[in-house]
């Protein structure tokens, strides 16, 4: 049965391959518009079991408390060449810099609280930032000794600012969040020789969801480069070498599209979705094309090869489609949502790279060695002719 069908498509793709063609671009271009929205997640609790009693407890205390998540705000001394710059994290400026911080920030969206040392020294100096350093320490030495600490550092070049924010787990909020506050950072008094950072939850899931995006762009394109690469190097032809490098492209785009429709996020694990079904689905064509040549090669015509090699190559690529979706599909069992994630989009990667490969490589070959082929070899006749004349 299986043949029988084999059968059918390599023969449908012999007579209608243009169509066979359009048919499969419409589908990928609906599908690659639909994967422009894959959800990205960055949230370490997403990752792990959500019906754990610790994860529901942190979303409940989140909606009860206002928010868990603290962007934490590093006012650091830094070197200058500056004739005024700041050389202890005392200085009034510094915690005038603080305070302009705390107040601004407080009303930026998702910003639930912000807590500074200023804090400290306005309630003990009449609600006002003292303005000489020799207030400040005698401010600051008035202090109990274990939350001296709390406000700076042992040497006297770092404090810090807490925000705290109810932005949670959702990407695009975090990513407002830190905008918006870098922003103001950039907008405050800066005094020379002092330089604010942002670091904490928030900041780090921001910086996790870039690097996620950088690494995925990389690795692909660098994917992409080595396989075609390889490619041309065995086949000697740059379109026969593009011709099993389609299909996995589009198997990456399909199983975008899917991830987004099935809710399956871009996370630690799915990030390098491309790059498996580059490695894994290229073998598929890479078999095909290879039993397609040497059917030709014994003198048999397009259709009667393209038959053969998909009939034979696609018995033996259904069959390991099979034991390797069923080797992904365990993963599915897994208690942390990472290995699930990675387990569903795996799958499903590798039966659309069978799919692509059975369903639009045969179509391609007719095209190039019908139409394609024979069009470059009369153009190259011609230019050879004019160039005699």
């Amino acid at each position: 049965m299986i043949e029988e069908i084999l059968k059918k498509i390599a023969g449908f793709s012999e007579k209608r391959p243009l169509l066979v063609v359009i048919t499969i671009l419409i589908m990928t271009i609906v599908m690659g518009s639909i994967a422009s929205n894959i959800r990205m997640e960055t949230a370490f609790e997403k990752m792990l079991p959500q019906d754990d009693e610790a994860i529901k407890t942190l979303y409940e205390v989140r909606d009860n408390f206002g928010g868990t998540d603290i962007v934490t705000t590093a006012i650091k001394i830094v070197p200058s060449e500056s004739s005024e710059k700041v050389t202890d994290i005392r200085d009034p400026r510094v915690l005038e810099l603080i305070d302009f911080l705390e107040r601004d920030i407080s009303s930026v969206e998702y910003v639930t609280s912000v807590s500074s040392p200023t804090d400290v020294f306005k309630e003990k100096n009449n609600g006002i930032i003292p303005n000489d350093i020799d207030t400040v320490n005698h401010i600051y030495n008035q202090i109990p000794e274990e939350s001296q600490g709390k406000i700076f550092n042992n040497d006297y070049t770092m404090a810090t600012l807490y925000i705290t924010s109810d932005s949670g787990s959702d990407s695009i909020k975090n990513t407002q969040l830190i905008t918006e506050i870098e922003n103001r950072v950039k907008e405050a008094p800066i005094p020379p020789g002092t330089k604010v950072i942002l670091t904490g939850t928030p900041s780090l899931r921001v910086l996790v969801s870039r690097l996620m995006n950088e690494s995925q762009y990389i690795t692909t394109v660098v994917g992409l480069l080595g396989v075609f690469l390889v490619l041309l190097f065995y086949f000697r032809n740059f379109l026969s070498s593009m011709m099993p490098l389609a299909p996995v492209i589009l198997a990456v785009i399909w199983t975008g599209g899917s991830m987004t429709l099935l809710d399956i996020p871009l996370d630690f694990a799915t990030t390098a979705i491309a790059s498996l079904l580059l490695g894994l689905g290229i073998d598929y064509g890479i078999h095909l094309m290879h039993r397609y040549h040497e059917e030709r090669k014994k003198g048999e015509s397009i259709e009667e090869a393209l038959e053969t090699a998909v009939i034979n190559t696609g018995t033996a690529v259904l069959a390991t489609t099979a034991t390797t979706t069923v080797g992904f599909g365990a993963l599915i069992l897994a208690p942390l949502p990472t290995m699930q994630n990675l387990g569903k989009s795996c799958s499903l990667g590798i039966i659309y790279c069978m799919l692509a490969v059975i369903i639009l490589l045969p179509s391609l070959i007719v095209l190039n060695d019908k139409y394609i082929e024979p069009f470059n070899k009369k153009l190259i006749s011609k230019i050879k002719f004019l160039k005699r004349e």
